[in-house]
């Protein structure tokens, strides 16, 4: 250490910059390299997006600010390795959250069941505290100032390179940045920071909803059993259902099926889940998105008329305050236990004469392995047949096998509903669909999408005691198949399924596809950054 502190002061330098890149970078590259594929383009991006950072670090003068930061810095690092150590990801906005609310014992009780992992961060503290000893005054702050000017307007050639040349402007800048800038080290823990405090605050916004009412009423009383439910499905390409003219046999379980009506122009109004599913159970827009904290989700009207709610659900969001803030329970399963959830809703039902329940699977999300035997019938695919997933053919056989779990699955719920002398009805829509045509985005999140990505499956079965019952709404939803329809549509529309009024300032009986005038509408589509939206005709 004394020969490199007694080096001349480009030398020592030029290891204090390199030593702050190998911290900025670490957790990458140990991501990347301990897993099934390497990227290499991902870990020289990581180092190109850290320079101008770790440049202008060893601008600083001060050999006590600079020794502050550095060790902030490193700190950060460490735990962003042990992360990825732990859990093969860096650390998230819900992580930051559950450090911030647990208790001394727990958080005691973590740090005991993972010391064997403080062995990854040695080579960090080792590497990372050197800055500090080599720094002096004698450093050529200057010449490190002006290399991060420089360096950011690489960064700039280079982000230009990445979104106009390799994504060919499918994506917007700022997710771009999102995705593989702030949320990459050394920046990650920054952005997640960002996006936990955004998180409590949207927390806090549906919480000061707690005390709002839609004005919900019945437009008749019933005393006869009722069961609805929201069918959330995941990833759904409208064209691979066989009941939309597909010509393989993806649902035949559908297909058998008396009573459902499937509508052939209903889009998303999002292309990436997070943001697709408030929407869906909220009266919010891709206009008006700020709506899905200030209002109560669907949850609230059918709470407000004496129905027991439930969500099941197996997919990540299933868990969003959107969807279970004042339902009666929760059930979380894993992902790969979709077929569990007809016995499940079969179960409730059982137990609830007012019953609506949410379900939100995993479905059809890449990779496509969410299948099981019974359902392994296309072939080659790389699930059953070790086949590479660059083989367009196999990465659609196992789509395909896909399909037919979510067949299934719904064929279950609805034979659990159709009980005698109860109304039943299920509404199934996708969050959005899959573009894995282009590669470009196979289950959402492209800024400029294709039609794959946002017009999906929208179908509504009702069993013979409901159409017995509402012969004049059922007209109406069979009427309208054609017409263009998206998720604005579809809060009214379950209200209006159930029979359930709101007052004048909430409802929208022209949206509802149940209704005897359904008004068109200019659709939108909120893209995977959040602020901006297109319009999808």
């Amino acid at each position: 250490m004394k020969l490199l502190t007694d080096a001349p002061a480009f030398c020592r330098n030029l290891a204090i910059v390199l030593a702050l890149l190998f911290v900025a970078v670490c957790p990458t590259a140990y991501k990347e390299l301990s897993g099934d594929s390497v990227s290499l383009m991902r870990i020289a991006s990581s180092v190109i997006y850290a320079l101008p950072l770790c440049l202008f670090i060893a601008s600083i003068r001060r050999r006590w600010l600079f020794s502050l930061v550095v060790s902030v810095f490193l700190l950060f690092s460490c735990v962003e390795m042990l992360m990825v150590a732990m859990y093969d990801n860096y650390i998230t906005a819900g992580n930051i959250l559950s450090v911030v609310n647990t208790n001394a014992a727990e958080g005691g009780g973590f740090i005991a069941g993972n010391i064997s992992r403080l062995p990854y961060i040695i080579p960090l503290l080792i590497i990372g505290i050197t800055p500090i000893l080599l720094h002096r005054n004698a450093v050529p702050v200057r010449q490190n100032a002006v290399s991060g000017v420089v360096s950011l307007l690489f960064v700039a050639g280079f982000l230009t390179y990445q979104l106009e040349v390799r994504w060919g402007g499918n994506i917007t800048p700022r997710f771009y940045i999102e995705q593989n800038v702030l949320g990459r080290p050394p920046y990650n823990i920054f952005f997640q920071a960002d996006n936990a405090i955004r998180q409590k605050m949207a927390e806090r916004m549906i919480k000061e909803a707690e005390g709002m009412s839609f004005g919900a009423k019945r437009t008749a009383e019933e005393k006869r059993k009722e069961i609805y439910v929201l069918y959330i499905g995941e990833s759904v390409r409208y064209e691979n259902l066989t009941v939309s003219g597909y010509h393989r046999d993806t649902t035949p379980l559908l297909a058998s099926l008396d009573n459902l009506v499937l509508y052939t122009d209903y889009y998303t109004t999002a292309n990436l889940t997070m943001y697709s599913v408030p929407q869906i159970v909220t009266r919010a827009t891709p206009d008006n998105y700020n709506l899905s904290y200030k209002e109560r989700s669907i949850v609230k009207p059918f709470k407000e008329c004496g129905f027991k709610v439930f969500v099941i659900g197996s997919n990540i969001m299933a868990t969003t305050p959107h969807l279970t803030a004042g339902c009666d329970g929760i059930i979380r399963l894993p992902a790969t236990e979709d077929a569990r959830m007809g016995g499940m809703v079969d179960s409730l039902a059982s137990h609830n004469d007012k019953l609506f329940v949410i379900l939100h699977p995993q479905g059809n999300h890449g990779p496509y392995v969410n299948f099981g035997k019974e359902q392994d019938i296309y072939h080659p695919n790389p699930v059953s047949d070790k086949v590479s997933w660059d083989s367009h053919e196999a990465m659609v056989n196992a789509y395909d096998n896909t399909m037919r779990l979510t067949d299934k699955v719904v064929y279950d719920v609805i034979k659990a509903i159709d009980r005698p002398a109860t109304l039943a009805a299920l509404m199934f829509l996708s969050d959005h669909g899959a573009d894995y045509d282009t590669g470009v985005s196979d289950h959402g999140g492209n800024c400029n999408p294709r039609k794959a990505e946002y017009h999906v499956p929208f179908f509504v079965w009702m069993n013979d005691v409901w159409c017995g019952s509402n012969g004049r709404k059922l007209s109406n939803l069979k009427r309208h198949r054609t017409s263009p329809v998206n998720a604005d549509n579809v809060f009214y529309s379950l209200c209006d399924m159930a029979d359930i009024s709101l007052s004048a300032q909430y409802s929208k009986p022209q949206w509802s596809v149940f209704g005897d005038s359904l008004a068109s509408h200019r659709r939108l589509l909120l893209v995977p950054d959040g602020k901006n939206y297109i319009v999808v005709e």
